[in-house]
Protein backbone atom coordinates (compact mmCIF):
# COMPACT_ATOMS: atom_id res chain seq x y z
CA UNK A 1 0.00 0.00 0.00
CA UNK A 2 1.14 3.82 -0.62
CA UNK A 3 0.07 6.32 2.08
CA UNK A 4 0.41 9.68 0.54
CA UNK A 5 0.28 12.85 3.02
CA UNK A 6 1.83 16.16 2.44
CA UNK A 7 4.79 15.78 0.49
CA UNK A 8 5.16 12.24 1.46
CA UNK A 9 4.72 9.03 0.20
CA UNK A 10 5.10 5.83 2.72
CA UNK A 11 5.10 2.78 -0.19
CA UNK A 12 4.77 -0.32 2.77
CA UNK A 13 5.42 -2.90 -0.02
CA UNK A 14 9.01 -1.09 -1.09
CA UNK A 15 9.85 -0.04 2.65
CA UNK A 16 10.13 3.21 1.38
CA UNK A 17 9.64 6.60 2.44
CA UNK A 18 9.68 9.40 0.01
CA UNK A 19 9.70 13.32 0.31
CA UNK A 20 8.89 15.04 -3.18
CA UNK A 21 9.68 11.88 -5.05
CA UNK A 22 13.05 11.69 -3.63
CA UNK A 23 14.17 8.80 -1.04
CA UNK A 24 14.30 9.64 2.43
CA UNK A 25 16.86 7.45 4.22
CA UNK A 26 14.94 5.69 7.52
CA UNK A 27 15.70 2.85 9.62
CA UNK A 28 13.68 -0.22 9.33
CA UNK A 29 12.14 0.21 12.94
CA UNK A 30 11.40 3.73 12.20
CA UNK A 31 10.01 3.08 8.99
CA UNK A 32 7.66 0.14 11.12
CA UNK A 33 6.71 3.28 13.28
CA UNK A 34 5.79 5.33 11.04
CA UNK A 35 3.85 3.49 9.39
CA UNK A 36 1.22 1.68 12.35
CA UNK A 37 0.66 5.45 13.15
CA UNK A 38 -0.71 6.30 9.17
CA UNK A 39 -2.39 2.77 9.38
CA UNK A 40 -4.48 4.23 12.36
CA UNK A 41 -4.59 7.66 11.86
CA UNK A 42 -8.17 7.78 12.81
CA UNK A 43 -7.43 7.23 16.94
CA UNK A 44 -4.39 7.65 19.83
CA UNK A 45 -1.95 4.33 19.91
CA UNK A 46 -0.68 3.74 23.62
CA UNK A 47 2.62 2.96 24.03
CA UNK A 48 2.16 -0.68 24.42
CA UNK A 49 0.20 -0.59 21.07
CA UNK A 50 3.39 0.53 20.14
CA UNK A 51 5.92 -1.78 21.70
CA UNK A 52 3.95 -4.41 20.21
CA UNK A 53 3.94 -3.21 16.78
CA UNK A 54 7.41 -2.18 16.64
CA UNK A 55 8.85 -4.51 18.90
CA UNK A 56 7.04 -7.60 18.81
CA UNK A 57 5.93 -6.89 22.75
CA UNK A 58 9.56 -7.31 23.73
CA UNK A 59 10.33 -5.68 27.05
CA UNK A 60 11.79 -2.47 25.32
CA UNK A 61 13.42 0.91 27.61
CA UNK A 62 11.44 4.09 27.31
CA UNK A 63 14.73 5.45 26.29
CA UNK A 64 14.55 3.10 23.27
CA UNK A 65 11.15 4.50 22.20
CA UNK A 66 12.01 8.01 22.74
CA UNK A 67 15.04 7.58 20.36
CA UNK A 68 12.58 5.83 17.37
CA UNK A 69 9.87 8.76 17.71
CA UNK A 70 12.44 11.21 17.47
CA UNK A 71 13.67 9.61 14.92
CA UNK A 72 10.51 9.47 13.29
CA UNK A 73 10.15 13.24 13.85
CA UNK A 74 13.68 13.67 12.12
CA UNK A 75 12.75 12.17 8.73
CA UNK A 76 9.03 14.16 8.74
CA UNK A 77 11.37 17.36 9.40
CA UNK A 78 9.80 18.51 12.47
CA UNK A 79 10.16 19.22 16.35
CA UNK A 80 7.86 18.20 18.97
CA UNK A 81 6.31 21.70 19.55
CA UNK A 82 5.42 21.34 16.01
CA UNK A 83 3.32 18.33 15.13
CA UNK A 84 2.32 18.39 11.28
CA UNK A 85 2.10 14.95 11.47
CA UNK A 86 2.73 12.84 14.97
CA UNK A 87 1.08 14.75 18.16
CA UNK A 88 1.76 13.56 21.53
CA UNK A 89 -0.83 13.08 24.20
CA UNK A 90 1.01 13.88 27.12
CA UNK A 91 0.75 10.35 29.25
CA UNK A 92 -0.85 8.66 26.99
CA UNK A 93 0.46 7.90 23.28
CA UNK A 94 0.61 9.39 19.82
CA UNK A 95 -1.76 10.13 17.18
CA UNK A 96 -1.30 10.62 13.59
CA UNK A 97 -2.40 13.57 12.32
CA UNK A 98 -2.07 14.24 8.66
CA UNK A 99 -4.95 14.23 6.49
CA UNK A 100 -3.51 10.52 4.73
CA UNK A 101 -4.46 9.27 0.92
CA UNK A 102 -4.01 6.03 0.12
CA UNK A 103 -3.00 5.72 -3.85
CA UNK A 104 -2.90 1.83 -4.47
CA UNK A 105 -1.84 -1.42 -3.62
CA UNK A 106 0.86 -3.07 -4.92
CA UNK A 107 -0.01 -6.51 -4.26
CA UNK A 108 -2.42 -8.62 -6.50
CA UNK A 109 -5.53 -9.96 -5.88
CA UNK A 110 -5.06 -13.05 -4.03
CA UNK A 111 -2.77 -10.81 -1.80
CA UNK A 112 0.25 -12.17 -2.14
CA UNK A 113 3.54 -9.76 -3.31
CA UNK A 114 3.44 -10.34 -6.67
CA UNK A 115 6.96 -11.55 -8.21
CA UNK A 116 9.09 -8.81 -10.79
CA UNK A 117 8.24 -9.82 -14.05
CA UNK A 118 11.62 -11.08 -16.12
CA UNK A 119 10.79 -9.09 -18.86
CA UNK A 120 10.21 -5.99 -16.91
CA UNK A 121 13.14 -6.41 -14.43
CA UNK A 122 15.48 -6.86 -16.89
CA UNK A 123 14.79 -3.82 -19.23
CA UNK A 124 13.59 -1.24 -16.60
CA UNK A 125 16.60 -1.72 -14.18
CA UNK A 126 19.47 -1.73 -16.46
CA UNK A 127 18.98 1.13 -17.87
CA UNK A 128 18.33 2.94 -15.05
CA UNK A 129 21.09 1.67 -13.20
CA UNK A 130 23.82 1.89 -15.82
CA UNK A 131 24.90 5.27 -14.63
CA UNK A 132 26.49 3.97 -11.28
CA UNK A 133 26.67 0.73 -10.22
CA UNK A 134 23.81 -1.95 -8.79
CA UNK A 135 23.99 -3.70 -5.44
CA UNK A 136 21.49 -6.59 -4.42
CA UNK A 137 21.55 -7.47 -1.02
CA UNK A 138 20.35 -11.22 -0.65
CA UNK A 139 18.73 -12.07 3.07
CA UNK A 140 21.17 -13.21 5.64
CA UNK A 141 21.36 -16.59 6.65
CA UNK A 142 20.72 -17.34 10.17
CA UNK A 143 22.63 -20.23 10.83
CA UNK A 144 20.96 -20.83 14.44
CA UNK A 145 17.36 -22.56 14.61
CA UNK A 146 15.70 -19.27 16.85
CA UNK A 147 12.94 -17.44 16.03
CA UNK A 148 14.24 -13.94 17.51
CA UNK A 149 17.74 -14.73 15.50
CA UNK A 150 16.07 -14.73 12.18
CA UNK A 151 14.20 -11.82 13.28
CA UNK A 152 17.47 -10.31 13.52
CA UNK A 153 19.03 -11.31 10.23
CA UNK A 154 16.01 -10.04 8.84
CA UNK A 155 16.07 -6.50 10.35
CA UNK A 156 20.27 -6.77 9.44
CA UNK A 157 19.33 -7.34 5.79
CA UNK A 158 17.41 -4.59 6.05
CA UNK A 159 19.37 -1.92 7.75
CA UNK A 160 22.12 -2.99 5.37
CA UNK A 161 19.83 -2.27 2.20
CA UNK A 162 18.45 1.36 3.92
CA UNK A 163 22.90 1.87 4.88
CA UNK A 164 24.02 1.14 1.70
CA UNK A 165 20.70 3.45 -0.02
CA UNK A 166 22.30 6.26 1.59
CA UNK A 167 24.97 6.19 -1.12
CA UNK A 168 23.58 8.05 -3.61
CA UNK A 169 26.22 6.88 -6.29
CA UNK A 170 25.40 3.34 -5.83
CA UNK A 171 21.71 2.25 -7.21
CA UNK A 172 20.43 -0.67 -4.51
CA UNK A 173 17.88 -3.02 -5.21
CA UNK A 174 14.96 -3.04 -2.56
CA UNK A 175 14.65 -6.38 -0.65
CA UNK A 176 10.74 -7.51 -2.01
CA UNK A 177 12.59 -7.93 -5.22
CA UNK A 178 15.69 -9.57 -4.12
CA UNK A 179 14.03 -11.47 -1.42
CA UNK A 180 11.85 -13.15 -4.39
CA UNK A 181 14.86 -14.11 -6.43
CA UNK A 182 16.87 -15.62 -3.69
CA UNK A 183 13.94 -17.20 -2.71
CA UNK A 184 13.73 -19.21 -6.16
CA UNK A 185 17.67 -20.52 -5.33
CA UNK A 186 19.03 -18.38 -8.34
CA UNK A 187 22.82 -18.04 -8.92
CA UNK A 188 24.62 -15.47 -8.60
CA UNK A 189 25.00 -14.82 -12.23
CA UNK A 190 21.63 -16.23 -12.70
CA UNK A 191 20.32 -13.29 -10.50
CA UNK A 192 22.59 -10.68 -12.75
CA UNK A 193 21.03 -12.13 -15.84
CA UNK A 194 17.32 -11.58 -14.48
CA UNK A 195 18.63 -7.69 -12.78
CA UNK A 196 21.50 -7.06 -14.74
CA UNK A 197 22.69 -6.24 -11.37
CA UNK A 198 26.68 -5.64 -11.02
CA UNK A 199 27.47 -6.92 -7.15
CA UNK A 200 25.34 -9.17 -5.16
CA UNK A 201 26.16 -9.08 -0.75
CA UNK A 202 25.34 -11.98 0.53
CA UNK A 203 26.11 -13.23 4.24
CA UNK A 204 24.88 -15.42 7.37
CA UNK A 205 24.83 -14.77 11.39
CA UNK A 206 25.65 -16.95 14.14
CA UNK A 207 24.27 -16.14 17.23
CA UNK A 208 25.17 -17.71 21.47
CA UNK A 209 24.01 -16.34 24.28
CA UNK A 210 26.08 -13.29 24.75
CA UNK A 211 27.74 -12.89 20.82
CA UNK A 212 27.05 -12.91 17.36
CA UNK A 213 29.19 -13.67 14.69
CA UNK A 214 28.20 -11.70 11.29
CA UNK A 215 29.98 -12.78 7.72
CA UNK A 216 29.47 -11.23 4.33
CA UNK A 217 30.42 -11.18 0.96
CA UNK A 218 30.69 -9.10 -1.68
CA UNK A 219 30.97 -10.91 -5.59
CA UNK A 220 31.24 -9.55 -8.62
CA UNK A 221 27.96 -10.89 -10.03
CA UNK A 222 28.94 -11.19 -13.59
CA UNK A 223 32.08 -13.79 -12.71
CA UNK A 224 30.78 -15.10 -9.07
CA UNK A 225 34.26 -13.69 -8.01
CA UNK A 226 34.13 -13.26 -4.46
CA UNK A 227 36.09 -9.49 -4.38
CA UNK A 228 35.67 -8.93 -0.46
CA UNK A 229 35.34 -11.15 2.37
CA UNK A 230 34.98 -10.16 6.31
CA UNK A 231 34.13 -11.62 9.35
CA UNK A 232 32.41 -8.89 12.64
CA UNK A 233 31.52 -10.58 16.02
CA UNK A 234 30.96 -8.86 19.19
CA UNK A 235 29.09 -9.27 22.61
CA UNK A 236 25.64 -8.75 22.01
CA UNK A 237 22.75 -8.72 24.58
CA UNK A 238 19.34 -8.12 24.57
CA UNK A 239 19.67 -4.86 26.35
CA UNK A 240 22.43 -3.64 23.72
CA UNK A 241 20.79 -5.88 20.19
CA UNK A 242 19.63 -2.61 18.49
CA UNK A 243 22.85 -1.08 18.97
CA UNK A 244 24.79 -3.93 17.79
CA UNK A 245 22.51 -4.30 15.06
CA UNK A 246 22.70 -0.76 14.10
CA UNK A 247 26.52 -0.86 14.35
CA UNK A 248 27.26 -4.20 12.17
CA UNK A 249 24.74 -3.13 9.17
CA UNK A 250 26.59 0.42 9.56
CA UNK A 251 30.03 -1.69 9.26
CA UNK A 252 29.12 -3.66 6.76
CA UNK A 253 28.07 -0.99 4.11
CA UNK A 254 30.72 1.22 4.87
CA UNK A 255 33.43 -1.47 4.29
CA UNK A 256 31.81 -2.17 1.01
CA UNK A 257 30.73 1.48 0.02
CA UNK A 258 33.38 3.09 1.08
CA UNK A 259 35.84 1.21 -0.89
CA UNK A 260 35.14 2.13 -4.37
CA UNK A 261 38.00 0.58 -6.25
CA UNK A 262 35.80 -2.80 -5.89
CA UNK A 263 32.39 -1.00 -6.94
CA UNK A 264 33.47 -0.36 -10.59
CA UNK A 265 31.23 -1.27 -13.34
CA UNK A 266 32.28 -4.10 -15.45
CA UNK A 267 32.96 -3.35 -19.33
CA UNK A 268 29.90 -5.45 -20.27
CA UNK A 269 28.54 -4.44 -23.83
CA UNK A 270 25.20 -2.63 -22.89
CA UNK A 271 27.82 -0.03 -20.68
CA UNK A 272 30.08 0.48 -22.94
CA UNK A 273 26.55 1.62 -25.42
CA UNK A 274 25.26 3.94 -22.65
CA UNK A 275 29.17 5.57 -21.87
CA UNK A 276 27.79 8.49 -24.31
CA UNK A 277 24.77 9.94 -21.68
CA UNK A 278 25.42 12.59 -19.71
CA UNK A 279 24.72 10.83 -16.66
CA UNK A 280 27.27 7.66 -17.50
CA UNK A 281 30.03 10.58 -18.16
CA UNK A 282 29.53 12.35 -15.28
CA UNK A 283 29.86 8.82 -13.39
CA UNK A 284 32.85 7.87 -14.92
CA UNK A 285 34.69 11.34 -13.66
CA UNK A 286 33.15 11.10 -9.99
CA UNK A 287 34.74 7.63 -10.28
CA UNK A 288 37.52 9.42 -10.66
CA UNK A 289 37.14 11.96 -8.26
CA UNK A 290 37.71 9.22 -5.62
CA UNK A 291 40.54 7.72 -7.03
CA UNK A 292 42.02 11.19 -6.87
CA UNK A 293 41.01 11.25 -3.45
CA UNK A 294 43.05 8.27 -2.61
CA UNK A 295 46.03 8.75 -4.27
CA UNK A 296 46.16 13.07 -4.51
CA UNK A 297 47.87 12.77 -7.84
CA UNK A 298 47.90 15.93 -9.02
CA UNK A 299 48.05 15.01 -12.78
CA UNK A 300 44.56 13.15 -12.21
CA UNK A 301 43.42 16.56 -10.17
CA UNK A 302 43.85 18.36 -12.89
CA UNK A 303 42.45 15.56 -15.60
CA UNK A 304 39.24 14.99 -13.34
CA UNK A 305 38.79 18.71 -12.65
CA UNK A 306 38.64 19.36 -16.45
CA UNK A 307 36.55 16.60 -16.94
CA UNK A 308 33.55 17.33 -14.39
CA UNK A 309 33.88 20.62 -15.72
CA UNK A 310 32.55 19.62 -19.54
CA UNK A 311 30.64 16.96 -17.94
CA UNK A 312 28.43 19.29 -15.83
CA UNK A 313 27.63 20.93 -18.71
CA UNK A 314 25.38 18.12 -20.07
CA UNK A 315 24.10 16.82 -16.74
CA UNK A 316 23.57 20.03 -15.10
CA UNK A 317 21.68 18.24 -12.61
CA UNK A 318 24.27 15.75 -10.89
CA UNK A 319 24.60 16.46 -7.17
CA UNK A 320 27.18 14.11 -7.06
CA UNK A 321 28.83 15.94 -9.74
CA UNK A 322 29.00 19.25 -8.45
CA UNK A 323 30.27 18.29 -5.04
CA UNK A 324 33.38 16.12 -6.95
CA UNK A 325 34.11 19.53 -8.07
CA UNK A 326 33.46 21.93 -5.76
CA UNK A 327 36.08 19.51 -3.48
CA UNK A 328 38.62 19.47 -6.06
CA UNK A 329 38.27 23.70 -6.16
CA UNK A 330 39.34 23.27 -2.58
CA UNK A 331 41.88 21.35 -3.12
CA UNK A 332 43.52 23.96 -5.63
CA UNK A 333 42.65 26.61 -3.48
CA UNK A 334 43.68 25.13 0.15
CA UNK A 335 46.88 23.01 -1.49
CA UNK A 336 47.65 24.71 -4.37
CA UNK A 337 47.16 21.71 -6.21
CA UNK A 338 46.95 23.18 -10.27
CA UNK A 339 46.80 26.57 -9.28
CA UNK A 340 44.98 29.14 -11.53
CA UNK A 341 46.70 32.40 -10.55
CA UNK A 342 43.83 34.99 -9.90
CA UNK A 343 40.81 32.66 -10.32
CA UNK A 344 38.11 33.20 -8.27
CA UNK A 345 38.54 29.67 -7.00
CA UNK A 346 37.02 29.54 -3.64
CA UNK A 347 34.17 31.16 -4.73
CA UNK A 348 33.84 28.61 -7.48
CA UNK A 349 33.79 26.36 -5.02
CA UNK A 350 31.21 27.18 -3.21
CA UNK A 351 28.77 27.89 -6.37
CA UNK A 352 29.58 24.23 -7.06
CA UNK A 353 28.76 22.78 -3.54
CA UNK A 354 25.42 25.72 -3.13
CA UNK A 355 24.69 23.79 -6.39
CA UNK A 356 25.21 20.10 -5.09
CA UNK A 357 23.09 20.75 -2.17
CA UNK A 358 20.06 22.59 -4.44
CA UNK A 359 20.22 19.41 -6.53
CA UNK A 360 19.24 17.11 -4.07
CA UNK A 361 19.23 18.15 -0.63
CA UNK A 362 19.42 14.53 1.15
CA UNK A 363 22.36 14.39 -0.83
CA UNK A 364 25.00 13.66 2.24
CA UNK A 365 28.06 14.06 0.05
CA UNK A 366 27.04 17.35 -1.19
CA UNK A 367 25.98 19.00 2.14
CA UNK A 368 29.56 17.56 2.94
CA UNK A 369 31.27 19.55 0.23
CA UNK A 370 29.14 22.82 1.24
CA UNK A 371 30.57 22.16 5.10
CA UNK A 372 34.51 21.84 3.50
CA UNK A 373 33.83 25.01 1.96
CA UNK A 374 32.17 27.19 4.40
CA UNK A 375 35.02 25.90 6.90
CA UNK A 376 37.72 27.42 4.71
CA UNK A 377 35.48 30.68 4.45
CA UNK A 378 35.59 31.46 8.20
CA UNK A 379 32.00 30.19 8.68
CA UNK A 380 32.88 27.61 11.67
CA UNK A 381 29.21 27.82 12.93
CA UNK A 382 27.89 26.72 9.45
CA UNK A 383 30.69 24.44 8.69
CA UNK A 384 29.31 23.06 12.33
CA UNK A 385 25.43 22.66 11.25
CA UNK A 386 26.69 21.15 7.11
CA UNK A 387 28.50 18.49 8.52
CA UNK A 388 26.13 17.62 10.67
CA UNK A 389 23.40 17.31 7.92
CA UNK A 390 26.25 15.62 6.27
CA UNK A 391 26.22 12.71 8.91
CA UNK A 392 22.64 12.62 9.54
CA UNK A 393 22.07 11.93 6.42
CA UNK A 394 24.87 9.08 5.98
CA UNK A 395 26.79 8.22 9.10
CA UNK A 396 28.99 5.78 6.93
CA UNK A 397 30.80 7.91 4.91
CA UNK A 398 34.39 7.60 5.65
CA UNK A 399 35.39 10.22 2.98
CA UNK A 400 33.13 12.68 5.17
CA UNK A 401 34.64 11.35 8.57
CA UNK A 402 38.06 11.72 7.34
CA UNK A 403 37.28 15.63 6.13
CA UNK A 404 35.38 17.12 9.25
CA UNK A 405 37.93 15.02 11.66
CA UNK A 406 40.59 16.85 9.58
CA UNK A 407 38.74 20.40 9.60
CA UNK A 408 38.05 20.08 13.24
CA UNK A 409 41.71 19.15 13.93
CA UNK A 410 42.99 22.47 12.31
CA UNK A 411 40.40 23.99 14.37
CA UNK A 412 42.10 22.60 17.59
CA UNK A 413 39.25 20.43 18.39
CA UNK A 414 41.11 17.50 18.96
CA UNK A 415 38.67 14.93 20.78
CA UNK A 416 35.88 15.52 18.67
CA UNK A 417 38.42 14.83 15.23
CA UNK A 418 39.76 12.05 16.84
CA UNK A 419 36.23 10.44 17.06
CA UNK A 420 35.21 10.97 13.64
CA UNK A 421 38.51 10.00 12.42
CA UNK A 422 38.59 6.51 13.98
CA UNK A 423 35.03 5.86 12.65
CA UNK A 424 36.44 6.71 9.28
CA UNK A 425 38.95 3.76 9.51
CA UNK A 426 36.86 1.60 11.05
CA UNK A 427 34.49 1.89 8.21
CA UNK A 428 37.62 1.39 5.95
CA UNK A 429 40.34 -0.19 8.05
CA UNK A 430 41.70 -0.28 4.34
CA UNK A 431 42.53 3.59 4.72
CA UNK A 432 46.19 4.79 4.40
CA UNK A 433 45.47 8.65 3.27
CA UNK A 434 43.92 11.56 4.88
CA UNK A 435 42.40 9.94 8.39
CA UNK A 436 45.57 8.37 9.55
CA UNK A 437 47.42 11.21 8.13
CA UNK A 438 45.24 13.58 10.40
CA UNK A 439 45.41 10.95 12.99
CA UNK A 440 48.72 11.07 13.23
CA UNK A 441 48.75 14.60 13.79
CA UNK A 442 46.25 14.60 16.91
CA UNK A 443 48.50 11.70 18.44
CA UNK A 444 51.68 14.23 17.89
CA UNK A 445 49.97 17.05 18.95
CA UNK A 446 49.10 15.80 21.83
CA UNK A 447 52.41 13.84 22.63
CA UNK A 448 51.41 10.13 21.83
CA UNK A 449 54.49 10.28 19.53
CA UNK A 450 54.60 6.29 19.10
CA UNK A 451 50.75 6.29 18.54
CA UNK A 452 51.65 9.26 15.91
CA UNK A 453 54.69 6.98 14.50
CA UNK A 454 52.02 4.17 13.74
CA UNK A 455 49.68 6.56 11.89
CA UNK A 456 52.51 8.06 9.47
CA UNK A 457 53.76 4.66 8.68
CA UNK A 458 50.68 3.55 7.50
CA UNK A 459 49.88 6.34 5.59
CA UNK A 460 50.88 6.55 1.60
CA UNK A 461 50.64 10.22 0.15
CA UNK A 462 53.91 10.53 -1.44
CA UNK A 463 52.50 13.54 -3.58
CA UNK A 464 51.36 15.70 -0.24
CA UNK A 465 53.80 17.70 0.58
CA UNK A 466 52.10 17.64 4.45
CA UNK A 467 52.62 14.02 4.54
CA UNK A 468 56.15 14.38 4.12
CA UNK A 469 56.39 17.63 6.58
CA UNK A 470 54.24 15.48 9.17
CA UNK A 471 56.49 12.41 8.80
CA UNK A 472 59.46 14.29 9.42
CA UNK A 473 58.49 16.15 13.28
CA UNK A 474 56.59 12.70 14.11
CA UNK A 475 59.65 10.93 13.32
CA UNK A 476 62.22 13.28 15.05
CA UNK A 477 59.83 13.73 17.83
CA UNK A 478 59.63 9.82 18.58
CA UNK A 479 63.33 10.04 18.50
CA UNK A 480 64.02 8.56 14.92
CA UNK A 481 66.97 11.13 14.06
CA UNK A 482 68.17 10.15 11.36
CA UNK A 483 65.16 9.25 9.19
CA UNK A 484 63.87 12.22 10.29
CA UNK A 485 66.83 14.24 8.68
CA UNK A 486 66.91 12.01 5.76
CA UNK A 487 63.44 13.21 4.86
CA UNK A 488 63.98 16.73 5.42
CA UNK A 489 67.12 16.33 2.70
CA UNK A 490 64.70 14.38 0.42
CA UNK A 491 61.57 17.36 0.92
CA UNK A 492 64.34 20.34 0.45
CA UNK A 493 64.85 18.67 -2.51
CA UNK A 494 61.40 17.96 -3.94
CA UNK A 495 60.19 21.01 -1.68
CA UNK A 496 62.00 23.55 -1.41
CA UNK A 497 59.88 26.05 -0.22
CA UNK A 498 57.56 24.31 1.96
CA UNK A 499 58.23 25.74 5.52
CA UNK A 500 57.34 29.61 3.54
CA UNK A 501 54.35 28.04 1.87
CA UNK A 502 53.10 26.58 5.71
CA UNK A 503 53.64 29.89 6.93
CA UNK A 504 51.59 31.74 4.48
CA UNK A 505 49.02 28.50 4.41
CA UNK A 506 48.61 28.92 7.48
CA UNK A 507 45.40 31.63 7.08
CA UNK A 508 43.92 29.72 3.79
CA UNK A 509 43.82 26.42 6.20
CA UNK A 510 42.86 28.22 9.14
CA UNK A 511 45.01 26.15 11.60
CA UNK A 512 45.26 26.66 14.92
CA UNK A 513 48.47 27.88 17.40
CA UNK A 514 48.25 24.53 19.19
CA UNK A 515 48.62 22.94 15.66
CA UNK A 516 50.82 25.28 13.87
CA UNK A 517 53.24 26.17 16.94
CA UNK A 518 54.06 22.34 17.46
CA UNK A 519 54.51 21.64 14.50
CA UNK A 520 56.68 25.05 13.60
CA UNK A 521 58.89 24.42 15.98
CA UNK A 522 60.35 20.57 15.63
CA UNK A 523 60.28 21.55 12.00
CA UNK A 524 62.66 24.88 12.41
CA UNK A 525 64.63 22.48 14.57
CA UNK A 526 65.22 19.60 11.83
CA UNK A 527 66.21 21.70 9.33
CA UNK A 528 69.14 23.76 11.39
CA UNK A 529 70.42 20.12 12.10
CA UNK A 530 70.18 18.97 8.67
CA UNK A 531 72.24 22.03 8.25
CA UNK A 532 75.01 21.48 10.95
CA UNK A 533 75.30 17.90 9.45
CA UNK A 534 76.06 19.08 5.97
CA UNK A 535 78.76 21.25 7.52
Amino acid sequence: MIYSFSTYELDTEKFELRKSGGLVPIEPQVFTLIQFLVENQHRMVSKSEIVEAVWDGRAISDSAISSRIRSARNALNESENASQFIQTIHGKGLRFVAEVQELGDTRSSSGAVDPVPQDVVTTATSAQVKDRPSIAVLPFECLTPNSEDALFASGLTEDVITNLSRFRDLFVFSRVTTTALAGAGLSAQEIHHRLKVDFIIEGSIRKSAEKVRVTFKLIDATSDDTLLSERLEDTCTLQNLFDFQDKISLLIAGRIANRRHLLRLTEQEDARRLCSTAKWGTYRWIAQYYEYMRTRDSVLHASVRAGLTDALTNDPKSSDGAAALAVLLLDEFRFGTNSRPGHPVLDDAYHHAKRAVANDLSNAFAHQSLAMVQYHRGEFDEFLASSQRSLTLNSGRADALAAFGCLNYLAGYFRRAMIQLDQAIDLNPMENGTARLVRAGCHFVENRYSAALLDIRQTDLPDLPWYHAYSIAINYAAGDTETALAQALLMQEQFPDFLTQAAAMRDVLKICDEVHVKFDAVWQEVFVALEMSRK
